[in-house]
Order: structure tokens, then C-alpha cells, then sequence
């Protein structure tokens, strides 16, 4: 079973060595664990499947931020991620860390609106202030007044609290949704690698139309079973993610779905919904889905298909 770590590090490859390598070593003499690509990703390992671990297992994703990580798609992609599971659990995830100047820091945070919302901590070049707050935040700092005030403050009743619901903005949505596509997209790519890799004599390819856009397409003997488009938008909304399937579909009109997905409130998160107009959908297509399990739910739908196979 593997174990959890503390911490994952999710930066650009240019903040190794001022501030990734620093904070590694500092983690090392804290007795911090800690998931870093260059410790966990072997020569031949899928990255996507690796990276997707590391965010499991890690309980905090500290992101470094800075203008080498604003022109980056893959640490980005680890922070839609991460900001979708925690807008979906409600849990604290991202420990946003922002290297810069003044100049850059406005930049950073003009870049990801939802880091506004988020206390932050500012690079210094030296990592103590770092892991004294996360020694605080793992609920391994402090002195024992403060271990004996935390005791007292601990709740000792059930309290009712008023049933508020966030307001999201549009742009809020918009980030949830392609963070979410970002995930079933990667989902994909491993569903595909995985089944070429198993006995059961079908093949499969995914390839990617447009940033926003795949096809992924099922054969047996050579023979295609099966094909699914995804893509980001639709005709009912602009909050959709859209599936269509058949083994003749055209790449590039996208005036035609049986499928999609919406963005949804959820008290104080958002979530993602199936339209409920398909055969496909029972009690599923009612429940408030996390990108994840989106993510499932449009990949057995895909191989449904391959059962008479």
C-alpha cells in the first residue's frame, strides 16, 4: 500500500534550484514526507499516471508560484486539479507559496484569481518561515500552552450553523471547468494506455483534436468498436462539457451531442452533473459528480459498447 505523504511539490522546473532543492532538504531534517517528480518518476514512467498518485497521497499541495510557473502548462494543470478537488471536498489542498518581486507577485496573482482567497506565504530564499507554518498547518508545531488551548477550543458540541451558500463567479466556473476537463482528459489517456496494456484484445487510441478536444477510439481485430469526442462548451450553456459517440463521427463540427456535463453549485463547492437525457444514465445522472468520477462515469460509457466484444 502506499504510503501518504505530507506534502506534494508542485513547481515549475526552472524553481528547482533556488527554492524546490532548498525546501526538499529543509523537509528532509524536519522528518517531513514529501512527493517530488524527480524522486518518484522512473526513466519509463507514465507521468501522467505518476503525478495523479502524488496528488492522491498527498495531504498538502504546496504551489510554487512564480513567473517561470505562469508560462507553464503542466505545473498548471497539477493546480486546476488540485483547486477542483478542494473546491469539491471542501477540504484545504493548496498551500500557495509566491516567488517574486513586488511586480511579480501582482502578476501571479492576477493570473489565478482564486489565490486571492488564499493566505499565502511569500519566498524569503530561505525555508524556515516555510516549514514552521506547515509544521502548524500538519498540527506538528507550537508549544504546549498552544497543544493546551487547542485542546480546550476543540469542539465539544454539535452546534447548528446557518446554511450559507458561496456565490461563484463566472470566472470561477469557468477555471473549475477546464481543470475538469484537464482530469478527463488525462483520465483518457490512462484508460487507453492501460487497456493496451491488458489481454482483453482491444485496442485503443487517444489523441488530442484541439487543447480542448480529444477523440478516443476503441478497436477489436483491427476493427473500430467504438468512438467518443469530448470537448469543452455546448449548445445549452457555456458551463458544459460535451460527449458524443458512435463509430462515425466527424472531428470538427460540434453541433451534435448525446451526452454533456454542467457546472453546478453545490452548497459551497462546485460540481459537475450529467444532462440526464440519455439511455446510459440511471441513478447517476442525479447525483453531483466530482471531475473524477465524471471522469469514470464518461469512460464507461465509452467501453458500455465494447461489452459484445
Amino acid at each position: 500500500m502506499t504510503k501518504q505523504k505530507d506534502v506534494f511539490l508542485c513547481h515549475a522546473s526552472e524553481d528547482k534550484k533556488a527554492v524546490v532543492s532548498p525546501l526538499v532538504r529543509a523537509f528532509d531534517q524536519a522528518g517531513i514526507t514529501y512527493w517530488y517528480d524527480e524522486a518518484e518518476i522512473m526513466w519509463g514512467d507514465s507521468i501522467t499516471e505518476k503525478v495523479n498518485q502524488g496528488l492522491r497521497i498527498s495531504r498538502y499541495v504546496i504551489v510554487i508560484l512564480s513567473s517561470s510557473f505562469v508560462s507553464k502548462n503542466w505545473p498548471e494543470r497539477e493546480l486546476n486539479a488540485v483547486l477542483n478537488r478542494e473546491a469539491s471536498s471542501g477540504e484545504v489542498r493548496v498551500l500557495p507559496l509566491i516567488v517574486g518581486n513586488q511586480q511579480e507577485r501582482s502578476e501571479i496573482l492576477s493570473a489565478y484569481p482564486l489565490i486571492n482567497d488564499k493566505r499565502f506565504q511569500e519566498w524569503s530564499g530561505k525555508p524556515d518561515p516555510v516549514i514552521q507554518e506547515l509544521e502548524t498547518r500538519l498540527g506538528r508545531g507550537g508549544s504546549a500552552i498552544q497543544a493546551q488551548q487547542s485542546t480546550r477550543t476543540s469542539p465539544r458540541f454539535n452546534i447548528p450553523m446557518p446554511d450559507t451558500r458561496k456565490a461563484f463567479t463566472q470566472r470561477e466556473k469557468d477555471s473549475y471547468l477546464r481543470g475538469a476537463f484537464d482530469i478527463i482528459r488525462d483520465y483518457f489517456k490512462t484508460g487507453t494506455e492501460q487497456l493496451n496494456q491488458s489481454d482483453s484484445g482491444i485496442e485503443a487510441d487517444c489523441e488530442e483534436i484541439q487543447r480542448y478536444k480529444f477523440v478516443c477510439s476503441f478497436y477489436t481485430q483491427g476493427n473500430i468498436a467504438n468512438r467518443c469526442k469530448i470537448w469543452l462548451g455546448g449548445f445549452t450553456s457555456s458551463n458544459q462539457i460535451a460527449y458524443w459517440e458512435g463509430q462515425s463521427l466527424n472531428y470538427h463540427e460540434d453541433n451534435s451531442m448525446n451526452d454533456w456535463l454542467e457546472v453546478v453549485e453545490a452548497r459551497n463547492a462546485l460540481a459537475l452533473k450529467a444532462s440526464g437525457t440519455s439511455y446510459f444514465i440511471s441513478e447517476e445522472g442525479e447525483e453531483e459528480m466530482s471531475p473524477e468520477k465524471a471522469a469514470e462515469y464518461f469512460w464507461r460509457r465509452a467501453i458500455s459498447r465494447l461489452d459484445q466484444y
